[in-house]
């Protein structure tokens, strides 16, 4: 068994190093004349690993590497148990002034790799040190190592490539495309991927892969980005920031977007998806055109075709787009038994099938191909299939999970040839008997919902009705011995009078159309239109009758009080129109979604002018 007593006698250095005392640190190096290099953890750590591990003990590191560069540079190289140098330790926890500082001191430090081949390059990557890690691609050269590789190529090329993608890092792994296109076809040591691939895995990189609310969809467009700013080195870029943060009295210009920025986060974190979306389409388009200009059907035909084989999974129609419009051929790249339409009609990924779209006549050899596959399914019968759950999830309630699946599956039934519509495959099973056996257990599920909500909605609505009917024969103020109103001349009567019509109306419409969805018979075909219309109409009566319930209140309030309390009638509004906005800000969502699949323009249809094939 190993003896580790020296490390007690080495504590209050392992102690400074981590404080940053080098006053204490110096003092016990003199005193005990104790090896400034040796080793004090069990890990055989020494104090200027320790020091540069904290990421805080810069003077301390400083001062001690100047002594060990008086007394020997290489005791610079030492590396602990598990082979890692000063400047690895560096890169792992983003220790950027001290990388600075021992790359001066030994520049060959930057290529000096791990006996598991990580370069200070690579580790900066794996642990997502941007700063780090652009200074380190300045000073690290593309040679050779004592190990034959290069940190620039090969398997180490692919892994930094992919490591850069996976923690986000799209203007590093641009300027590698641009630098080293070769990495774009190299596979990575862990899982022998591309950087296609790894970027395929990755949709909320891509504008298709974020959901953005209604107001961030309007102000997307309008917010400004520096398209070539955000395209430069990142070298260039993070130089140019530790520039401007040591030098005062620059950038003192702000643009009006820079400050919405500063005062809205939301804005700033839409600007920065933005700047995302742009890199990640220029690398896209650099990386498929470097795969193309090889002129070697074999490699775009495993590089290319295995990145379709991840992004139709995860719906990312944007580098699906630009793979086809550099090799149209792609198009009959084969994902196991299916070809990429088919694929995304599994998959239910719309984005991707929309493509469809996007071609010319040949589409119709693309509809010849959805026939005999596994089971002899056709592409109906596929459409016909439950959906996977993480796409179903997608969708609110089990009422538009099920209109949604029906959407699919009359867009396909457009498609396919009339041959296939009641084709058999070898369960004897028309796509219409697949779909309704598939979907049985949805059906019961969405008949329930439709009918919990619209019980719900109906108890409350035809209280309203009843406050509304009421309320018009107890008029605020009483009657006049004729009968009429004591307010009857009063403007604000009339707008209780107009509130109390109008909440009476809506109510009793919204009654109506949720009692015709308790009384529906609840069928398949039922759930693509006409129970989401009713059940439409139903919750925007809903609102409106509330909405004029609350507007006849208050002027019910301020006719009675006016005389006596002159602000009543301010509170009063600002109270009415809380439950109207917590019933929109509650109910919105659902509400959009049912507008939205029901009235919209659908799911599918031509989402750009740029022809595929």
């Amino acid at each position: 068994m190993a003896n580790y007593d020296h490390i007690f006698k080495c504590l209050p250095i392992y102690k400074a190093a981590i404080a940053g005392d080098w006053e204490t640190a110096e003092r016990f190096f003199k005193d005990e004349k104790k090896n400034f290099n040796a080793p004090i953890t069990y890990e055989s750590d020494t104090a200027l690993h320790v020091a540069v591990g904290t990421n805080s003990s810069h003077r301390f590191v400083k001062e001690l590497v100047e002594l060990i560069m008086d007394v020997d540079p290489e005791m610079l190289l030492t590396a602990n148990c598990y082979g890692n140098n000063v400047l690895h330790y560096a890169a792992m926890v983003g220790n950027t002034q001290a990388a600075r500082l021992l790359v001066n001191k030994y520049p060959e430090l930057a290529q000096i790799a791990k006996p598991n081949g990580h370069t200070p390059l690579k580790l900066a990557a794996r642990y997502g040190h941007k700063e780090t890690l652009c200074y380190l691609l300045e000073v690290t050269k593309d040679v050779v190592g004592e190990e034959g590789t290069s940190p620039y190529r090969g398997h180490d090329g692919a892994d930094l490539l992919t490591l850069s993608i996976i923690a986000d890092y799209y203007d590093v792994a641009l300027y590698l495309v641009k630098e080293y296109p070769h990495l774009v076809t190299e596979r990575n040591n862990t899982k022998s991927q591309t950087g296609l691939e790894i970027l395929a895995a990755k949709p909320n990189a891509f504008r298709s892969g974020r959901r953005i609310r209604f107001w961030q969809r309007i102000i997307y467009p309008w917010i400004p980005v520096n398209r070539e700013k955000a395209l430069e080195s990142p070298i260039i870029r993070v130089s140019q920031i530790t520039t401007h943060n040591r030098s005062k009295g620059c950038g003192l210009h702000v643009s009006f977007w820079s400050l919405l920025q500063y005062l809205a986060p939301h804005i700033k974190h839409m600007h920065d998806s933005k700047v995302m979306h742009i890199l990640t389409e220029e690398l896209v388009k650099n990386m498929c055109s470097t795969v193309i200009k090889k002129g070697d059907h074999a490699i775009a035909w495993d590089v290319l075709g295995t990145t379709l084989r991840t992004a139709v999974t995860h719906g990312i129609y944007e580098l699906i787009e630009e793979c086809i419009h550099q090799y149209p051929g792609l198009l009959w790249y084969k994902m196991g038994e299916f070809f990429l339409v088919l694929v995304a009609i599994r998959q239910r990924q719309e984005k991707v099938y929309n493509l469809v779209y996007q071609m010319s006549g040949h589409k119709v050899y693309t509809a010849i191909a959805w026939k005999e596959y596994a089971n002899d399914d056709t592409a109906l019968h596929l459409a016909a299939r439950l959906a996977p759950q993480h796409r179903l999830n997608t969708v609110t309630g089990a009422a538009l999970q099920m209109q949604r699946e029906l959407q699919w599956f009359k867009e396909v039934e457009k498609f396919v040839q009339p041959s296939y519509k009641e084709a058999l495959n070898n369960e004897n099973k028309t796509p219409r008997m697949v779909f309704t056996r598939e979907h049985k257990e949805l059906l019961n599920e969405a008949q329930q919902w439709m009918k919990d909500t619209s019980s719900s909605a109906t108890v409350v609505a035809a209280l309203i009705v009843t406050m509304a009917f009421a309320a018009i024969f107890t008029a605020p103020g009483g009657n006049n011995n004729d009968g009429k109103s004591l307010f009857l001349n009063d403007p604000i009567f009339m707008l209780f009078a107009i509130s109390d019509a109008v909440a009476l109306f809506s109510s009793s419409t919204s009654v109506l159309m949720f009692l015709s969805v308790l009384s529906s018979r609840f069928a398949e075909d039922d759930f693509l239109y006409a129970l989401p219309k009713r059940l439409t109409l139903g919750l925007i009566s809903l609102f409106v009758s509330l909405a004029a319930t609350m507007v006849a209140f208050s002027a019910t309030l301020s006719l009675v009080l006016h005389d006596k309390i002159q602000w009543i009638a301010a509170p009063v509004i600002l109270l009415a129109s809380v439950p109207v906005t917590l019933f929109l800000l509650l109910q919105y969502p659902l509400l959009v979604e049912l507008v939205s699949s029901t009235y919209g323009r659908g799911i599918f249809y031509k989402q750009n002018n740029l022809l595929l094939h």
